[in-house]
């Protein structure tokens, strides 16, 4: 069965998303702390710092502290590499 290629691209762009919030943390906690307001502050500061969609902002924001393992870093960025892979396909 084809993979909804829509659904790629999306999930495609929360994973990338991740991996950015990863390689910059400190940046991260600072929005965080320096955001004073409501959850749809946050979301728009950290869509603005990071340059992403406010869906991939939230699912940043939603990340639990443990995904800032070293570990669990290679495990997004090989997700990531996957989603890749089969977008690849799905348009090949």
């Amino acid at each position: 069965m084809a993979e909804n290629l829509g659904n790629l691209r999306k999930l495609r762009e929360i994973v990338g998303a991740y991996v950015v919030a990863l390689e910059r943390p400190e940046e991260l906690l600072r929005i965080c702390a320096d955001t004073p307001g409501d959850v749809a502050s946050a979301v728009a500061a950290v869509a603005e710092a990071f340059e992403v969609s406010d869906d991939a902002a939230q699912a940043i924001l939603d990340m639990q502290v443990r995904r800032f393992t070293p570990e669990s870093f290679v495990q997004i960025r090989a997700e990531l590499a996957e989603i890749d892979r089969r977008i690849a396909d799905a348009t090949a």
